[in-house]
């Protein structure tokens, strides 16, 4: 049944490719999932065990990974010979307007009616994605040769570690995605979905090869046993993000069980497998009983309220970054266009400061927008090119500005308080790491990855609260330039765009650069950090703690013992149990509305567009009606639930320790 229900749900997103463009590369990572669980079982045999044969893996798919690159590579730039692809003309290998032309009607794409447009499909993302398809599946291949690298038998102290890293590596990408709105909103789609899609590859791939006993009795296997020690206090908020999105899919799983256990009972199909006595009496089958068991030794009260602190930074991500942020900017590149170059340098200077001083808000759209507003301002005076450079530099010196603002004027205030020490953990291993890493002297590639691949506010942020040498700091923040200057041009081509099509493809493929760039500071920063809590356990034994924090950990302690007996599952009375289950189904209800559904929700809106035109001059008009708006309503009535569960919880907890 779920292998049914899988094949029909890869069946429909392909069929829809019109609608979601990125579909089929999402569809890959399950499909090659499945064929490796295939593979050993009907090619390989069983004499290997399950973590031999994964282990096994990781050379050869990252060679076909290589292989595929290559010959995609070559493919494109083929030229006049034909060797490669004898079904597709040579004319229509390497990436210009005929081939974009090509593929797009191929596709189906919608076609403009102006007959003098260099692109008559100016909207048709999926032709890119169809021609640079080869490329994607090498890194997805890359993807899955780094997992089973790590689930390796001989490499079974790092496993854990890892595969933990992996995770909050891909939820991170969440952000890079978000990041990238002013990009395209396909992009950032395009973007999330594939993360999810690598989350659940990932989560299928370590349980096939550990086994769902494992999991269910972490005592029978030292990888999960391990998991366990390092990460069993974060199990709660995984489960949380795990019932935000996978639990309408645990619903259909429950439903396909209850219908294979009835055919059973019935003998109505032969291909079942007869039923034992004992397991007559069950409604479910004896895998999805199991399953219900483990699932009730949850403490389902803080699992659900993880879950409404998940959909929360989702929904924040998906609309609030994603959307408004991009709607702010895209008015303020109309507002100075008319501008003297000089005068938007200043404007657009303390519009840039303060929002890098709010903290959703990310630095690349910032970024974008530089390489939008400045080369249009400066282009008739400066020329592109010196006009880019002057973006760049503006963006560069931006950053740093900024940066020193954020750790001056709000960290170091915020860290004089205990509660936000306390809050940050300043006493965890982590944070003590970081703290050495980011207290040593001159620059490092380290520190570099740690300040340049964080998010821009709660990285600085931070740095102020642990009182980190701000010279020190600034120094290693220099390699942000990386990261910026692909950013820039991103925003220089889409700016571009409506003079040659292949301006559109170039700023697609530097916006992939730059999130790229930020998503692999970031796996560096993890390394070095966990290389740093291990090469210098000597030197955080002997580092002092801090002492108000320590006290106030111990005073919270017993207040938190108290507020899980008083917000047990079991002790909960039904009202607050309807409200918390209430609040995690509308809050599910339009995370999945805003990401299944996006374009209902909310009109396609990018930095070059403007409200006049695309919007009626009613910036309101980026969200649609009905679902857009049901979806914010869900979201804020989600809110106000969860709101008020924590004040009566609160208020429980006061009365208990009376």
């Amino acid at each position: 049944c779920v292998f049914v229900a899988t094949c029909l749900f890869c069946a429909g997103v392909v069929f829809r490719v019109d609608t979601y463009s990125y579909g089929p590369l999402c569809v890959f990572l399950i499909f090659i999932t499945g064929l490796i669980i295939v593979s050993r079982r009907y090619v390989f045999g069983r004499e290997r065990s399950v973590r031999q044969y994964v282990g096994s893996l990781s050379l050869p798919l990252l060679l076909v990974a290589i292989g595929v690159f290559v010959w995609w590579c070559v493919w494109a730039n083929q030229g006049s010979y034909s060797i490669f692809s004898p079904t597709v003309s040579n004319r229509y290998t390497n990436w210009s307007p005929a081939t974009k032309t090509h593929y797009a009607k191929r596709i189906g794409c919608d076609r403009e009616d102006d007959d003098e447009l260099d692109d008559p499909y100016p909207d048709c993302f999926s032709a890119f994605l169809l021609w640079g398809t080869p490329c994607a599946v090498s890194f997805a291949l890359t993807f899955f040769a780094l997992v089973a690298y790590v689930l390796d038998p001989h490499e079974e102290h790092v496993a854990p570690k890892m595969i933990g890293q992996i995770l909050l590596i891909l939820i991170f990408g969440l952000w890079c995605s978000a990041s990238l709105a002013g990009a395209g909103s396909v992009i950032t789609e395009a973007c999330i979905a594939f993360v999810f899609a690598s989350v659940i590859a990932l989560s299928v791939f370590t349980v096939y090869t550990f086994g769902l006993d494992a999991f269910q009795n972490p005592d029978s296997s030292p990888f999960v046993k391990r998991m366990k020690e390092k990460y069993g206090g974060l199990a709660d908020v995984f489960r949380g993000l795990m019932v935000v999105t996978a639990s309408p899919l645990l619903l259909i799983y429950g439903v396909l069980s209850f219908a294979n256990q009835f055919m059973r009972k019935r003998n109505c199909c032969r291909l079942n497998k007869p039923l034992e006595p004992e397991e007559r009496r069950n409604l479910l089958t004896t895998r999805a009983n199991l399953l219900l068991e483990n699932l009730e030794n949850w403490k389902w009260t803080k699992v659900l309220v993880y879950a409404l602190y998940w959909g929360i930074f989702f929904f924040s991500v998906q609309v609030l970054i994603s959307k408004f942020t991009v709607l702010i900017l895209s008015y303020l590149i109309q507002v100075l266009k008319s501008v003297s170059f000089g005068k938007v340098l200043v404007i657009f200077f303390f519009i840039g400061l303060f929002m890098f001083l709010l903290p959703p808000v990310p630095g690349i759209p910032v970024y974008l927008s530089s390489g939008i507003i400045l080369v249009a301002a400066g282009e008739d005076e400066y020329g592109l090119n010196l006009s880019v450079v002057w973006a760049f530099c503006f963006s560069f010196v931006l950053k740093l500005i900024s940066s020193l603002c954020q750790t001056v004027l709000i960290g170091i205030p915020l860290g004089k308080f205990v509660a936000v020490r306390r809050a940050v953990g300043v006493n965890t291993v982590l944070v003590r790491s970081m703290k050495i890493v980011l207290s040593q002297r001159g620059f490092s590639l380290a520190k570099a990855t740690i300040l340049t691949g964080g998010p821009d506010w709660p990285t600085s942020v931070f740095c102020g609260i642990l009182r980190v040498n701000i010279c020190q700091m600034m120094i290693s923040t220099l390699p942000v330039g990386l990261l910026i200057l692909p950013t820039v041009l991103a925003g220089t081509y889409f700016f571009l765009a409506d003079r040659e099509s292949r301006y559109a493809t170039l700023a697609t493929i530097f916006a992939m650069v730059a999130a790229f760039v930020q998503t692999g500071s970031m796996m560096t920063a993890a390394y070095f950090l966990d290389k740093a809590a291990a090469d210098h356990k000597e030197e955080m034994e002997k580092m002092p703690y801090d002492e108000e924090v320590r006290q106030a950990d111990e005073a919270a302690e017993v207040r938190k013992k108290k507020y899980e007996e008083a917000t047990e599952w079991t002790n909960l009375p039904m009202p607050a149990r309807a409200v918390l289950v209430s609040a995690v189904v509308l809050m599910v209800f339009c995370c999945y509305l805003v990401q299944l559904y996006s374009s209902a929700c909310f009109e396609e809106y990018e930095l070059t567009d403007t409200i006049r035109q695309e919007l009626d001059s009613k910036w309101y008009k980026l969200v649609k009606y009905p679902a857009g708006y049901i979806a914010i309503i869900v979201f804020v009535l989600s809110c106000s639930l969860l709101i008020g569960f924590n004040c009566w919880a609160n208020r429980h907890t006061s009365q208990l320790m009376a």
